[in-house]
């Protein structure tokens, strides 16, 4: 390609529209982030990506043009440039650089997260409610947002001070702008906290949404473990449990809500969206997910490919039918209608989640509060120049001011975008959605577990033979004075198994591990899903691998692990780099790698 080629490329990605991925006067590939159109030729020569409202080109001639969030960037592509920078003693060969994650290792590191049961992190930043804790807090914060702004302003406000010291006539001629500019700032007020308000409402809506598709989603596994039939166990008198149909069934129902959940949020966050992809699919097969022939039903169904959750959901609901006709469930003419109503429920609960997100806010009232806020900060150094204030004082006011109102409209803004699927803020503080999939996987498997084995004997209740006195207790306990009574005659009868068995040290490891449980589960926060050290040590037990070290306990989550949205701008800029040496192959004669 020429040198005019490659310019004309670089002034179609600046002139691109924004909404759609652009064709390249040569031979091209387009791929769009945001649901935009494909355009595939037979010879590219160049590749053009729309990312978050931005359009990037990429050929491979010597010049690159980049655009992210309205920004250009223009870099070398052939070969490193020439330096005569001598080697020093710290530099890093390639040879020993950190191998970089291909995107089937990125795909990995979400199915990691989507396949526990107990979440590594909160819902969202848990803090002590003391003001020195609070303070003590930087990362996701609205100061940690606004403070670049908060400089920039400064700046200007000494430049206006500057200007109005150089031109003192322009101090009579703004003389009452003060008035003008106080009128703005009530308007201003008014309106900025309404936004807020209406931004913190559409949060709060999407993480109840959440939640309502959890507890829609437990209630149907509840009704099914409830529903189930049972058999009694091999002495028949102790216990009952499941028929192994039934358990069976439960444990694919489980399978599929979990599967659903999943397929569910890549449909409408960034964090999971590789998912969706073919390679994604594939992936899920691989690890166990769905099947290969459950794959090919979702990829050749004629449903989008943000809506094949919406496919699994009707797998969960034809096989508690059959299963029903089968024989597996106990129930009556209601069975069927209670069990299409909580599918209902999940139905209406997750596509509301997506017209959430749509239709979070009206542009022209988002576009009037940007310029009430822009107005009343960047023009308060006039303001308060004119007025007769010092330059320190106008300075820290352009700073307070910025700290509040721009870090107000920040934060709204923050709460429509409640999974970080934009890039406009860090990201440090969003709704955790691995969490939320976690919370489901163990709420899948919560109610058939709760229910696996039955105390009172089956035989007992449906034949009257047995014993139901020994289930019967006293309705208001037994007091204290009664206590020991009730002790000398239960250790007459049963004494404790294993109490003289004990040697000195397997005592001193019951007791140590029994102090271990107690303060895991007096330390734990009050509503959480699980006890850490004591619900999740199943996940390390059940791993049997080779090295000893794949099984040790994952740490818990930091900070520093960044942004969810992270992973998916790593992975678009992996695939792309991916097919990029995939049409050099293809070019020299080898087949696609």
């Amino acid at each position: 390609m020429s040198n005019g080629a490659v310019i004309a490329a670089a002034a179609l990605c600046l002139l691109a529209p924004s909404s759609r991925a652009f064709r390249t006067p040569t031979p091209s590939i387009c791929i769009s982030r945001n649901g935009a159109s494909v355009a595939k030729t037979r010879t590219p020569s160049s590749i053009c990506i729309s990312s978050n409202g931005a359009s990037i080109a990429k050929t491979r001639t010597p010049s690159i043009c980049i655009s992210r969030n309205g920004l250009s960037v223009a870099k070398r592509t052939t070969g490193p440039r020439a330096s005569t920078r001598l080697p020093m003693a710290f530099d890093v060969s390639d040879a020993t650089a950190e191998p970089k994650q291909g995107t089937e290792q990125i795909i990995d590191s979400i199915l990691d997260e989507c396949t526990r049961y107990s979440a590594r992190r909160p819902i969202m930043v848990q803090f002590d409610p003391q003001a020195k804790a609070i303070w003590r807090h930087w990362r996701g914060t609205v100061l940690s947002e606004t403070w670049r702004s908060a400089v920039k302003h400064a700046l200007w406000a000494a430049a206006a001070f500057v200007a109005l010291q150089k031109y003192p006539r322009a101090s009579s001629w703004l003389r009452g702008f003060d008035t003008i500019w106080g009128e703005l700032l009530a308007v201003t007020t008014f309106t900025l906290t309404f936004f807020v308000n209406e931004a913190y409402s559409c949060w709060r809506k999407c993480l109840d949404v959440a939640y309502n598709v959890q507890g829609s989603l437990n209630n149907f596994s509840m009704a099914l473990a409830g529903c189930s039939r049972r058999t009694e166990t091999a002495d028949g008198v102790t216990t009952s449990t499941f028929t192994e149909p039934a358990r069976k069934v439960l444990l694919i129902v489980a399978r599929y809500i979990r599967l659903f959940n999943i397929l569910s949020y890549a449909s409408f966050t960034r964090s999971h969206r590789p998912l969706l992809t073919p390679q994604g699919m594939r992936q899920m097969v691989k690890r166990g997910l769905m099947t290969e022939k459950e794959r090919d039903v979702l990829v050749n169904s004629r449903v989008s490919t943000t809506g094949r959750s919406n496919v699994v959901l009707m797998w969960v609901l034809r096989v508690a039918i059959e299963a029903k006709k089968a024989g597996y469930f106990d129930g009556g003419e209601g069975f069927e209608a209670n069990i299409l109503e909580r599918i209902e429920e999940v139905r209406a609960q997750a596509n509301y989640m997506e017209c959430i997100l749509r239709g979070r806010m009206h542009f022209g009232y988002a576009h009037l509060v940007q310029v009430l806020v822009d107005s009343v900060v960047w023009l308060y150094p006039v303001m308060a120049f004119t007025s007769g204030l010092s330059l320190q004082i106008g300075m820290l006011g352009a700073v307070a001011l910025t700290f509040t109102y721009q870090g107000l409209f920040d934060l709204a803004k923050r709460f429509l975008d409640p999974f970080n699927n934009e890039s406009f803020w860090s990201g440090h503080d969003p709704i955790r959605v691995d969490t939320l999939i976690a919370e489901t996987n163990s709420g899948s498997r919560r109610w058939m577990f709760g229910l696996e084995d039955m105390p009172v004997p089956l035989n007992s209740i449906t034949t009257g033979a047995g014993d139901l006195d020994s289930f019967i207790l006293p309705d208001e306990g037994i007091s204290v004075a009664d206590l020991e009574s009730v002790e000398e005659s239960t250790s007459n009868l049963e004494p404790e198994v294993g109490e003289d068995d004990l040697d000195e040290e397997e005592e001193e490891q019951l007791f140590q591990e029994e102090f271990e449980e107690t303060q895991a589960i007096l330390s734990a926060p009050p509503g959480a899903d699980f006890v850490p050290g004591v619900d999740d040590v199943d996940e390390i037990e059940d791993c049997t691998p080779d090295d000893e070290t794949e099984c040790e306990e994952p740490e818990l989550y930091t900070e520093d692990e960044g942004p969810p949205n992270k992973v998916f701008d790593q992975y678009l800029a992996t695939y792309t780099e991916e097919y990029e040496e995939s049409l050099r192959n293809y070019e020299e004669g080898d087949h696609f790698q």
